[in-house]
This record gives C-alpha cells, structure tokens and sequence, in this order.
C-alpha cells in the first residue's frame, strides 16, 4: 500500500517541476539559428521542418524591417507550411499598430530574419510586436530567427547598439563600451543569451567576454549559447535543445570549479569555466544544465591514459612578424636561458627571413650557428653536431612539414634533437613554427580560408616536445581565417585525442616549463587554454558543403574548460587543470587590487545566499603599527560592510593583524537582497569591492 505522504510528496514535485518548466519556457517552441544560406535539401531542410511542424503546418509569418524575397516564405510551404509570407515592420510606428498585433497573433509561428539585432530592440521593444510575439510564443506557437534574429531570443541580448565587437576586442577589455546588453526584451530561454556565426567569426572569447561581463556587472552567472553558421538549436517547452545543421553549437556556463579574478587595470582571469560543444543530434537541457541525449555516432574519449606532459622549456609566440618578436620576446628568452651556443632550425626557402635573426644575435655578440632542414641532411654529421652542442634552439619557417623532419626517427638529426630534449635545453618557436610543438598539429589554415568548412584541414605529425598540446597562433590576424584558426585547436584535439589546446595571438608569448609542468604568459590579450581532461564522448560534423573533399571540421565535446588569464605571474598547473592563484600579488604589475600593506580579494561565492567569505592578506613589512613581542610588527585592521548608500550595515573586525592571510565569514541573514560594498582599511589604506547578495 502507498503511503498517503509519498503521494503527496510525488504531487508537489510533480508541480514543481511543471512550473520550472513552464517559467523557463513557458508554453512554446523556440529554434535559434547561427546565420547564414539556407536552401532546398540542404543543412536548413532539418530546423527549418521542425519549425512548421511545431507550428502544426500552420501560417508562418516572416517579420523584418526591411523588405524581403519570396523565397523564405516559398521555402516554408514546401517544407509543409500551409501558409507563409513576408511582414515589414520598419519604425515605432507600425510596431504599436493594432492591426500589426491582430495580424501577428494569427501566426503559428513567427520567424525573425537576419539583420541588425538593434533595430529589432530599438522598434519593436515595449510595442504591439513585442506583445504579439509573447502571445503565439505562451499560446503553444513558435518563435524562431536567424543570425541577429536568433541574437534577441534569450533572456539577455547582445545590442550591437554601438555597434559589433570583435573577439579579441571583447576578450582585452570585456567592459569595452561595445559591450551593451538587453534584458527586457522577448526573454524567451530564461538566462541564456545566444551569439551568431560563431566559429566562422571566432567569437569564443567574444562569447567568454560576455559572460563574464554580467557576472561583475549584474551579479548573475548566464549561459552563453554560440551557434554555428548553417546550425540550429531548436529547444521545447520542456527545456531540451536539439542541434541541428552543419556546424556546432557551444555552450558555456560557470560551475562549482569556474573562478574569476575581478577586471583590474587590464588584467583578469577566467578559471574553468564549463563547456560543451555540441553537433547534429547532441541534446542539451537548459533547465539543469547537462547534456540529455548523447547520439550513437559519438565515440569514447579516453582522458585517463598516461599524460604526455613538456619534455623540456619551450617559448611560444602569437604571430610571424619576426622583426617584433625579436625585440620583444626573443631577447627576453635569450637572456633567461643559457644562450652561450644558439641554434636557429629553419629550411633553405626562409633563409632571407633568418637574416634578420642572424643580424640580432650578431650585432649583440651571441655565438650562433643556422641548420636548414633538408630531407637530404637529416643523416649528415655536421648537422647533428651543430644540435647536440646548442645551449639552446630557435625554430623559424613557414614550411612545418620540413622543419618537423626531426620526428624521422633513426637520423642522426633527429636522434641529435631526441637528446637535446632529453638535456632539457629550451627552446624558442617564432610564430607559426610553434604548432609544432606537439605530437601532431593542425595544417592548411592559413592558405585556404574555407579550409575547415570544406574539410581540407590536415592533421600532421609534429616533433613532440609537448604530445598533449595542439597549438594556434594568429588566432585573429585575419578574419578571413578566423573558422579555420578556431576549428583547429577542437578539431585536432578530437581526432588526436589530445588533452590541451591553447590559443595565442599577436606578439604576445608564453612560457610552458617542463620542471614544474606550468603554462604562463606575457599577454596583452590573454592566451586561451582549453583542457579536456574530464570529456568522456567525442563526435564531429559529417556534412559536406559543395566542394567539399571532407565533413565540415567541427566537432563535439562534452565536459571542456576553458581558462584564460593576462597577468605574467599566474601559472596554468597542467598536473591540477588550474592556475596557482587568481589574483597577482607582483608589485611590478600595474594592479589596482595591489596596496603596499595588503591585498582585497574579491568574497566568495559572489553572488551569494545568506553567508560568502573575504578573504584578504596583510602585509605588514617595515611601516607596522605595533610591535609585538616576538619581534613580529602587527597593523590595525578593520573591515565593514556598507550599503550601497552607503550606511555601514556590519562591523566584521577592528583588531590587530601580523603578516598572513585572513577569512572572515560574513553572514547577510537580516539584510534585503542588494548590492552590497565591503571595505577593508590596514593602517591608513583601504580598498573596497562590491558583493551581490540574493536570498
């Protein structure tokens, strides 16, 4: 017999989960679309279908601001539609039209074009449309669009209003005044805000940026969805988004492991923030943020085999411009190694460019010598010499399928290079060179710009001082190959099983140790690690664009961290997937959280429910306030909480400190939910920084 308690129990959870459901997404259908052609048996033939089946095969109306073909509407009907057609909506004006409402509400489904996501927020927002869209949405119907279209169907917008923002822009500053935002329009998937054209436009880090940016400026932790081109994401009332099209869908959320340091000055990081990345047939369940349904053409990820970790220090740059990186990383890798004996390794058609190298070391007096990687001097003695007694080597070329000539086993070059690597000599890459740094790299991305679309990306074989890694610079030199630069790292990754990707632009370079298995770097944008350690299942795109000679290069992961940081002192530990710390504490750094007697961290967890921890570090050095007796100098610290008018609202410490590092629980139990300022003063200085709490 059933207890009568369980069954009420099982009622209210019954009731619980309908209204979750129905708060999240209340009655209707929503498909996002990352942009681009759609056109008759094509990658758009799958969305596009479910949108006029959702709609029961009834009228769709296709809105915009500007006029519009016949052909999406004709598209429609065939695709079962009984009814479709073209609805100009261009000002204010005709947006509050009660007609415009009438006409709207008769729709099964509307779908929103492509454009300028602004235009949409600017004219509609507050109107008549705006109306009639949450009426077919909350009466079963669906709201569908496409590229700025599907921009403005989450809870949170990315504007445009100031116009677009480029990710390198957004990942150097992501409170860049571009950065505007849109959180009262539509909000149709609670907490999500979608991004277009994804990796054709390398918007990884634009996405990132973003997140972040609400994180600090409105205390909420959303989930970023980036869309392909010619890819959909098609989510039901019951919060299950199916991918569907070419490309990828990318989603990106905070967990209990993601970490973020405040913006200061310049300098930030990101500390794991979860990812999954999902192909045709991946399903994703927004309402409790995991992956609901794997398909069968996933296979297994294996992360728990033996980790192939530096074998020796190497230096890696984010560009080719050698005159550059000379003057600002070549000389600091030279003068923080041994450099008694320089080896430059390059190949006989970039011998012009090696003369500028030459006449560097010359003109500042360094003992050098050059080796030209032919197939033919792999076995010739003098070559070899020249390796085994470098103190260190520099790798510059354009042709990596000659300069890894040195995974020829069995050579007298190669098994030169073998023990170089083994003496822990380092190593310095230009550019480029650098991909080749691991067991395989990624190759004809830089030639060809629809290289990854038409699946004419290579996976070659490097010279392993790193196995791991699959390495790309010039991320965003040229957008013409923003796809292909972004696709690479993902796409090497999953087909060589690699556990770490890492993204570099500019004459930015990073610093990867063997002694203590560390990534750092000397940034301006900051590097990009991904770590895919906890991934369990892999997959990839199997569509073929005309003039294809493979499946579209990209792919699906589950279970991805992303990490991200600018400041030179952190380093990324590859044993532990993190960095050491999250804030810099190096007074060189130009850091406003840096205060000569102290340094404010920011509390955590932020936002938080009821109770959050300050933690903080006293330094008390020569200018103490107070001498104790074992010689120990202590300054008066105090640390209090204000609202944001103002008022002090708790006095959580008035004592004396030595040197140290302090926590102090902070429980918000009799306070309302706000924005809140903690202010910690050491001797005659004071730092303070805001909290967010939500009951």
């Amino acid at each position: 017999m059933i207890k009568k308690s369980f069954i009420h129990f099982s009622i209210l959870t019954f009731v619980f989960t309908f209204i979750l459901i129905s708060t999240n997404f209340a009655q209707g259908f929503v498909c996002a679309i990352g942009g681009g052609s759609e056109n008759y048996n094509d990658w758009s033939d799958a969305p596009y279908r479910w949108i006029v089946q959702k709609a029961d095969s009834g009228k769709i109306i296709i809105i915009d601001v500007a006029d519009a073909s016949n052909w999406l509407p004709n598209y429609f009907v065939s695709l079962g539609a009984t009814q479709a057609y073209n609805k100009t909506i261009p000002n204010l004006s005709a947006a509050n039209l009660q007609s415009t409402y009438d006409e709207l509400i008769t729709a099964k489904g509307i779908f929103i074009r492509g454009g300028n996501q602004w235009d949409y927020i600017r004219f509609w927002k507050g109107t008549k449309v705006d109306s009639a869209i949450q009426y077919v949405f909350n009466n079963g119907g669906v709201i569908a669009g496409t590229s700025a279209g599907a921009a403005i169907l989450g809870e949170i917008d990315f504007t445009a209003q100031s116009g677009t923002i480029y990710p390198d822009e957004a990942l150097q500053n992501p409170f860049s005044s571009l950065m505007r935002f849109e959180d009262n329009f539509l909000k149709l998937v609670r907490n999500v805000l979608f991004d277009t054209h994804f990796i054709e436009r390398g918007r990884h880090g634009r996405l990132i940026g973003m997140i972040y940016n609400r994180h600090f400026n409105t205390g909420r932790d959303i989930i970023g969805v980036g869309i392909d081109d010619r890819t959909a994401i098609c989510i039901s009332p019951d919060g299950i988004g199916e991918v569907m099209g070419s490309g990828a869908v990318t989603i990106y959320y905070k967990d209990n492991l993601t970490k973020y340091s405040p913006y200061n000055s310049g300098k930030y990081t990101i500390e794991n923030l979860k990812s999954h990345i999902l192909t045709r047939g991946w399903k994703f369940n927004f309402n409790n943020k995991t992956i609901s349904f794997i398909p069968s053409s996933a296979k297994e990820f294996d992360a728990n085999r033996a980790y192939q970790f530096p074998k020796t220090d190497f230096y890696l740059t984010g560009n080719n411009n050698i005159s550059a990186n000379i003057s600002s990383n070549l000389s600091s890798f030279l003068s923080s190694v041994n450099s008694n004996n320089v080896l430059i390794i390059s190949h006989p058609g970039f011998s012009n460019s090696v003369s500028t190298i030459i006449s560097y070391l010359s003109s500042n007096n360094y003992n050098y010598s050059t080796l030209y990687l032919t197939s033919n001097n792999l076995n010739d003695q003098i070559e070899a010499n020249k390796i085994s007694s470098s103190s260190c080597i520099v790798f510059v070329g354009d042709s990596l399928n000659v300069l890894s000539f040195l995974n020829q086993a069995g050579t007298l070059v190669s098994n030169a290079f073998l023990s170089f690597l083994q003496s822990n000599k380092p190593i310095f890459f230009f550019g480029n060179a650098g991909k080749i740094v691991g067991e395989r790299y990624v190759a004809n991305t830089d030639s060809d710009m629809y290289a990854s679309y038409r699946g004419r990306m290579t996976l070659n074989d490097g010279i392993n001082v790193f196995g791991d890694l699959i390495f790309q610079p010039l991320v965003f030199d040229n957008a013409d190959y923003y796809e292909n630069r972004m696709s690479s790292v993902l796409w090497g990754m999953m087909r060589s099983r690699k556990l770490f990707g890492i993204y570099l632009n500019g004459t930015n370079r990073i610093q990867v140790l063997s002694s203590d298995k560390s990534i750092s770097g000397n940034t301006t944008i900051p590097f990009i690690i991904v770590d895919v350690r906890e991934a369990t299942k892999v997959d990839s795109s199997v569509y073929r664009a005309s003039g294809s000679i493979g499946p579209r290069q990209v792919v699906a992961f589950d279970n991805l961290r992303w990490s991200l940081t600018n400041y030179s002192q952190i380093k990324y530990l590859l044993d532990f997937g993190r960095f050491d710390f999250l804030t810099a504490i190096d007074k060189n750094e130009t850091d406003s959280e840096i205060i000569d007697d102290f340094t404010l961290e920011q509390n955590y967890p932020n936002p938080f429910n009821q109770t959050t921890t300050i933690r903080f570090k006293v330094t008390c050095g020569s200018f103490s306030d107070k001498k104790i007796e074992s010689n120990q100098t202590q300054k008066f610290v105090s640390l209090k909480i204000y609202d944001i008018l103002g008022n002090e609202v708790a006095n959580l410490l008035n004592e004396y400190k030595s040197d140290g590092i302090y926590e102090v629980k902070f429980d918000a139990a009799d306070l309302t939910s706000g924005v809140y300022l903690y202010k910690l003063k050491v001797g005659d200085q004071f730092k303070a920084k805001k909290m967010i709490y939500l009951k």
